[in-house]
């Protein structure tokens, strides 16, 4: 069950690493395998290899080395936080926060939506600030185990897998308009999709999600991650006035929105310029 993704051996805490990114996703692989829950340099490779595709360094603070891998027995969170932060590529700055998922190669679908759990949590600054004043490596895993943990809400009928409660949908206030009656919401879909399907992918939707429902406009999210695809319906798709694709990869099923303004970028701009993307999304309804 999801506790067991993370456990207080699987934590290290105000840790120094001599070294650059690669250095410290060394660090991580050797503290999973030295659980046994994967081969070490199995597990290395394949960190690296997602770490040369597209750098894993998040907004703040935070950096999440992830991979699907056969050398990986069990599936994993290795947590270690750093005492002197090292650039994994954010344009923001460096990390002490360093997260790694290793999921195994068939990792099973109720894996996969915990880490999707995860992921959507490190775009939450309480949350991470709880990690970074965890005193104690138990403090630090129970955080993680908690967030896993909570059930999802059911999701609306027609929703997509990932919403504002975990269903997809962002929490829409109509904006009144200059008459001073209420404007109806703005109506948007958004597909989020990055390499490995794991953390990326649900960081972009959650962070989408969160500026969308700040804005008062309705947001459907489609998560094209590894926990699999749950594809708007018709209706949805009908009632839509724009989409919002951030993606790393080619995204499924675009021939579904011929018609709609498109505004794209990858997944680190959702994550780090949300609001801006949902803006020039609104903006585009308009001026196509």
């Amino acid at each position: 069950m999801s506790p067991s993704l993370i456990i207080p051996e699987l934590v290290e805490l105000d840790v120094d690493v001599s070294g650059d990114k690669h250095a410290v996703i060394a660090a991580m692989a050797d503290l999973v395998a030295s659980t046994g829950r994967a081969d070490r340099d199995g597990l290395l490779a394949a960190f690296e290899a997602r770490e040369a595709q597209f750098a894993t360094g998040m907004p703040g603070g935070i950096a999440i080395p992830h991979c699907r891998t056969t050398a990986v027995h069990e599936a994993s969170l290795g947590l270690i936080r750093l005492s002197t932060p090292v650039d994994f590529g954010d344009a923001g700055g460096p990390a002490d926060l360093i997260i790694g998922i290793a999921a195994p190669e068939e990792s099973g679908s109720e894996h996969m939506k915990l880490l999707a759990k995860l992921s959507r949590a490190l775009v939450k600054g309480d949350f991470v600030a709880s990690l970074r004043a965890a005193a104690t490596p138990e403090d630090a895993a129970d955080l993680i185990s908690g967030v896993v943990s909570q059930a999802s809400a059911p999701a609306p009928a027609g929703a997509s897998t990932s919403t504002a409660a975990s269903t997809g949908v962002a929490a829409a206030t109509a904006a009144p308009a200059a008459d001073g009656t209420s404007a109806p919401a703005s109506v948007l879909l958004a597909i989020t999709s990055c390499p490995t399907g794991i953390a990326h992918t649900y960081m972009a939707a959650e962070s989408l999600e969160q500026a969308a429902a700040g804005r008062g406009v309705e947001l459907h999210v489609e998560t094209q991650g590894s926990g699999g695809i749950d594809p708007f319906d018709a209706a949805t798709i009908a009632r839509a006035q724009g989409l919002i694709i951030a993606a790393d990869v080619n995204i499924s099923g675009r021939e579904r929105f011929a018609g709609l303004p498109v505004i794209e970028a990858g997944t680190n701009r959702a994550i780090s310029s949300a609001p801006e993307m949902i803006a020039e999304a609104v903006a585009a309804i308009s001026d196509p």
